[in-house]
């Protein structure tokens, strides 16, 4: 659960955003944080596509 935690913050995070009714200078610490939410779940998005992968692989070579 915690990767869809994350990612209802990253949507309530773009939901502030697109008020647009913050100052300038809070709208970029938005958009800063918001970035950096968005690698730290591509990066774990890429380790659960390797481990998926990794058992599929496994999984193939135990059925030959």
């Amino acid at each position: 659960m915690e990767f869809e935690a994350k990612l209802k913050d990253l949507e309530s995070l773009i939901r502030q955003l697109e008020k647009g009714d913050q100052p300038l200078e809070k709208s970029l610490e938005l958009y800063e944080k918001g970035v950096s939410m968005v690698k730290v779940a591509e990066k774990r998005l890429t380790e659960m596509q390797g481990k998926i992968e990794q058992l599929m692989a496994d999984g193939t070579q135990k059925a030959l």
